[in-house]
């Protein structure tokens, strides 16, 4: 008897019933040890062990379809571990939060077993360099232990893991899968959830949590950023950013119903109050428009004239929305984007939060001046607040590189970036496609930031797509 297996093969390859047999014993001590954890009160560890193993069981059938099913789980975990509460208490530490990224190490790992990971290119060995700097990382004792350093690499080196998952499986089918089937409708889910947080509050296992765990990032406490399905108000916004930019790509691709997607997406955008995830959209729709064109030339020109169009529109729309004497919660939130993009760049209000990151991102520009080596991966994280290690953010993914990887590692992430966008646009040169026109989009609305390993699900998207550029850039579309 014949039985088929595929943990890192698409195609599935033929195994024995011995190994079969192996695999159902293995199933069975795995599902006594989940029993035996929920029985000594360590449900979301039980809970963990169970999803795990329900992803990698599925990767052993169809690789493919388990990344769509992780895919699915990040980004609804935020809510999940929200609504555990009441039967696993609350814990900074969730071990929830790792499957995403021990999945991916199963995965990499059977690929590289198989010597199905290929190194064949340019970004892919620039990549593992990268990474390789990362791992020294760990080991630096500037950011506070080897602790911080390991919990680090949980959110900045891990997350990488998802450049060679999209640069072994991504295939032009699977892409619109995954964008086009999960993650754009998603995206209308978390638009529509997030209104409604804005109009009407939280639910009450979110304020169950927002009592428990406020922090400043979410505003006044009496009228907190939305969150929707997410673990911060700071990852949906970016979240439903891609989703407006993937409904931009395909309307400029000639699906018209697609267009009116846009604005409620960009309508959520908004109501977050924050201000990053509306200028960037609108950025990268703009630059989207612009290579429509065949010409460098009208690149600039389309650029040019679209840019400010979006920005008048930009200005008018936040001005007459001021002006409508909304509900005190949402004038609220429009009021914090107009306070950007209206008031401070007419010179009414001294604050600009723009400067404030930009000035910042110069810190970390400068930082290799004052420690050449770097402080270590885990300076940038949360690792280093929960093990009491030495902190320094600069909230971007650029500036946070010469802090978190020194001078050496800080020029090969740059370097990587750079040619990972410059990969992308030729790929889109090329076949002028509605996939390479969505990539593309991401890339630009999420900055290319592939140290975002602390947005659970939008870091690992963006690796992951990182990775299927390359690939499919390469020629390597099966």
């Amino acid at each position: 008897m014949r039985l088929t297996f595929s943990i890192s093969n698409p195609t599935a390859a033929t195994i024995s019933w011995r190994r079969a047999l192996g695999l159902g014993l293995l199933g069975a001590l795995s599902i006594g040890a989940v029993l035996f954890l929920l029985l000594t009160g360590h449900g979301r560890l039980a809970l963990t062990l169970m999803l795990l193993e329900l992803f990698v069981a599925m990767a052993t059938f169809n690789v493919r379809v388990a990344i769509l099913a992780v895919f699915a789980y990040l980004i609804v975990l935020g809510d999940l571990r929200r609504l555990l509460i009441p039967l696993f208490g609350w814990s900074g530490t969730d071990p929830l939060l790792v499957v995403g990224s021990a999945f991916a190490l199963v995965v990499v790992a059977g690929a590289l077993v198989n010597r199905e990971i290929r190194f064949d290119t340019k970004l892919a060995k620039w990549t593992l360099a990268l990474m390789a700097i990362m791992v020294l990382q760990i080991f630096n004792p500037k950011q506070g232990g080897l602790m911080v350093g390991l919990a680090g690499a949980m959110f900045l080196i891990v997350p990488i893991c998802w450049f060679w998952v999209g640069r072994t499986y991504a295939t032009p089918a699977f892409l619109r899968t995954l964008l086009y089937g999960l993650v754009l409708p998603m995206a209308l889910v978390a638009a529509a959830y997030g209104t409604y947080q804005v109009f009407f509050g939280y639910l009450p296992h979110q304020q169950r949590w927002l009592e428990m765990n406020w922090y400043a990032g979410l505003g006044d406490p009496n009228n907190p950023a939305p969150i929707s399905l997410f673990a911060s108000n700071t990852e949906y916004g970016k979240f439903i950013s891609i989703g407006a930019v993937l409904a931009w790509a395909a309307f400029l691709k000639g699906n018209r119903g697609a267009g009116l997607l846009v604005p409620p997406l960009l309508g959520a955008v908004a109501l977050t109050g924050s201000r990053g995830p509306l200028f960037f959209s609108l950025a990268t729709m703009v630059a989207l428009w612009a290579v429509l064109s065949r010409s460098t030339a009208a690149w600039v020109l389309r650029g040019a004239l679209a840019a400010v169009l979006a920005a008048v529109g930009l200005v008018w729309s936040l001005t007459q929305a001021t002006q409508l004497g909304l509900d005190p919660h949402v004038q609220a939130r429009l009021e914090r984007q107009a306070q950007e993009f209206v008031h401070a760049r007419k010179g009414e209000v001294e604050y600009s939060s723009a400067e404030n990151h930009f000035v910042m991102m110069v810190r970390g520009y400068l930082y290799p001046l004052r420690e050449p080596l770097g402080l270590g991966i885990g300076a940038v994280t949360k690792a280093a607040g929960k093990f009491g290690g030495r902190a320094y953010n600069t909230e971007t993914h650029l500036g946070n590189s010469w802090v978190a990887l020194g001078l050496p590692g800080g020029i090969l992430y740059h370097l990587t970036i750079g040619l990972l966008l410059l990969t992308a646009l030729r790929y889109w040169i090329r076949t002028r496609g509605l996939m390479a026109l969505a990539l593309l989009g991401i890339l630009g609305v999420t900055m290319a930031n592939l140290l975002a390993g602390e947005l659970y699900a939008v870091g690992p998207l963006t690796a992951l797509c990182a990775g299927a550029i390359d690939r499919l850039n390469a020629g390597q579309s099966e």
